[in-house]
Formats: structure tokens, C-alpha cells, sequence
């Protein structure tokens, strides 16, 4: 059967992801070729060949022979390293942008022989050195982490298990491309203005923007503030329309999270700001409503309404249609969640 160049390429390297979990590496995807260390024994083992012959050293010949039948059977045990090595999770843990994300692989093995020197990497892993090693019929997880720049879904990529086990004269490794993702946040703003909050009226109708207690600060008007909490003085002073901000005794009843509050003009300062006041609303106990375009959360707080908040800024504008956004989502959660519970 005769491979495309796609195909073949895809053979050799994975640059797709494709493979499923669990996945067992077999001798068909198992690359192996002597190291810098390896080729200068083989160097070494040259020298002392020629030099044997032309001074006929009898102990020259059996040391080249046994140093070359170690370098025969240190393949053997390389390879065995990581043939028959079963991969049963790949999860990419949550992170806000700038921060490291960290990376979990769920390795097993199945063999009555113990396995070490272990390296499980991508292409930007920053701790591409640490080891790992296990012992029969034992599970573990290697760990590493991405640097992350930008907000939006990460995919891990393409993923390497490698070792030169015993002695770093071979060097043995495998592909795996799976479609694991995870999620980056926008980076919250670390000084965040007040977050607006919304009175409630008892019989259920919004009221406006509570505008109660001792004056906090002034920000940026924006269109659809009440008129009664500009700061008129710094109008005349001719530094433009700012609002003043309160401090409440009891805390705001509710805070609706929009973009158009933000006061800012920059899509990724408008979420990162949205960011910071989902934090605050949290950690303050606050119900928060958050409108999007095309994507609206009802009042509340908790860990699934911070977990949906935060992914739908993470998500916004990443898509060009709304369809699209909500089947990306779908298929990250419940890879995450198929994935977290492999790693239980």
C-alpha cells in the first residue's frame, strides 16, 4: 500500500494529533541511534582495533571484542527501556497567562522489570531533564511545565518519551500526539478598579449602579452610568467624565460583569479586568452576572460559576462563530474531565 507524503509523514514523525489513550508504545514506533558518548566509544573501540592489529595485542583483541559486545547488548536494554511502556493520561492542569502550566502523563508499567531514567517532554517544556523511573507493575506520573503567553486553548502538542539508560551510548525514543488542552486565562489586572455592582429592588427590577457609603475612587465614565456619580469638579478641571466609586457597608448585592463596564478600550485590557473582578467577586462572596457578546452567566459565585467564567474569557474571540466556540468547549471539558479521571 503505497503512503501519501501526509500519511508518511504522519508515520514518522506524529505531527498530527491522533494517537488515543491508553496507548502501549510498540517496537513499530521506537527510534533508536547511538549518542555523542556512544559514537566516541565506537571511536575509541576503532583506535584500539588498529592499534591491536598493528602491535598483534592478544589482550587488545578481547578488550575491543567485550567493550564492543557491551555496546551490542547496551541497545538491547535501551530499547526494552521504553518498549512495551503504557501511557494511560495526558492532563494539562489550568493557569493564567504568564504563569507555567503544569502537564501530568500517567505512565505504566506492565513488565516484570523495573524501568529508569525515563525523560517525558514537548518541543517548550521548560524541565525537559527530570527523570523518571519505574518499578514493576507500578504506575506513576511525570510532570512538567509550559510557559504560556496568550489566553485562549493550549494544545500540549506533541509529546516524547525518551531514555539512554544504562550507560548513554544509544539513546531510544518514541512519539505520542494526542489532542490534550487546556485552558489559559486572561492575566488579571493587579490593581483593579472597584467591581460595579448592581442593586436589587425588591419587587426584582434593576435599579441603578449603588452609589451609597464613602467615596473609593474615581474611574473612567463609561456609557450608562448614572448621571448622579459623575465627578463634576474633575470635569471642570478639564480632566474628562469620571465617576465616583463607593464603598458599601454591607458589599455590593450583585455585580454585573460586562465589557462595556470595564472603562477601558482594549479588548485584552477589558478582559483582563473582567478577570481581576471575578477574583474580587469571589473572594468576597459576591453574586456576579457576566455578559459577552453572544454568551451570557446568570448571577452567581462558586467554583463552577468562577470555572465558567473564567473559560469563557479565556475562550472569547478565539472562534469565529459561536457554534464553533461552544463545540470547543464541550470537547475541553470533557477531555479534561475523561483525563482527571484517569489520573485518580
Amino acid at each position: 500500500m503505497k503512503l501519501s507524503r501526509t500519511q508518511f509523514w504522519q508515520r514518522i514523525f506524529r505531527t498530527r494529533p491522533e494517537d488515543s489513550l491508553p496507548h502501549v508504545v510498540s517496537h513499530q514506533r521506537i527510534y533508536i541511534v547511538p549518542t555523542r558518548r556512544g559514537w566516541a566509544f565506537l571511536a575509541g573501540l576503532l583506535l584500539m582495533l588498529i592499534a591491536s592489529v598493528n602491535y598483534a595485542l592478544s589482550l587488545g583483541y578481547a578488550l575491543c571484542f567485550l567493550l564492543t559486545g557491551l555496546f551490542a547488548a547496551t541497545l538491547l536494554h535501551t530499547y526494552r527501556n521504553i518498549s512495551g511502556l503504557k501511557v494511560t493520561g495526558v492532563n494539562l492542569d489550568n493557569a493564567f497567562a504568564g504563569e507555567d502550566i503544569n502537564v501530568s502523563v500517567l505512565l505504566a508499567n506492565q513488565r516484570i522489570q523495573a524501568r529508569h531514567g525515563i525523560r517525558v517532554y514537548t518541543r517548550n517544556c521548560i524541565n525537559r531533564d527530570s527523570l523518571v523511573a519505574l518499578e514493576p507493575e507500578q504506575e506513576t506520573c511525570a510532570s512538567f511545565a509550559l510557559p504560556t503567553e496568550r489566553r485562549g486553548a493550549l494544545t500540549l502538542g506533541r509529546l516524547t518519551l525518551q531514555s539512554d539508560w544504562p550507560l548513554g551510548l544509544w539513546t531510544c525514543w518514541t512519539y505520542l500526539h494526542t489532542p490534550a488542552q487546556g485552558l489559559v486565562y486572561p492575566a488579571p489586572e493587579n490593581d483593579p478598579p472597584p467591581i460595579p455592582s448592581t442593586a436589587n429592588r425588591q419587587d426584582g427590577d434593576r435599579a441603578e449602579p449603588a452609589t451609597q457609603g464613602d467615596v473609593f475612587g474615581l474611574r473612567d465614565y463609561v456609557e450608562g452610568d448614572s448621571l448622579n456619580a459623575i465627578a463634576w469638579k474633575s470635569a471642570a478641571r478639564g480632566l474628562g467624565l469620571q465617576v465616583r466609586t463607593f464603598e458599601t457597608n454591607n458589599g455590593p448585592s450583585e455585580a454585573l460583569l460586562a465589557l462595556s463596564r470595564t472603562g477601558t478600550s482594549a479588548l485584552e485590557a477589558q478582559l483582563s479586568r473582567l478577570c481581576a473582578w471575578v477574583l474580587n467577586a469571589e473572594s468576597a462572596h459576591t453574586d456576579y452576572a457576566l455578559h459577552l457578546p453572544n454568551e451570557t452567566l446568570d448571577a452567581g459565585h462558586g467554583r463552577t460559576q468562577k470555572r465558567r467564567a473564567l473559560q469563557a474569557l479565556a475562550l472569547f474571540g478565539q472562534n469565529n462563530s459561536d457554534q464553533l466556540g461552544s463545540q470547543q468547549r464541550d470537547r475541553l471539558k470533557g477531555h479534561q474531565e475523561k483525563q482527571r479521571g484517569a489520573l485518580r
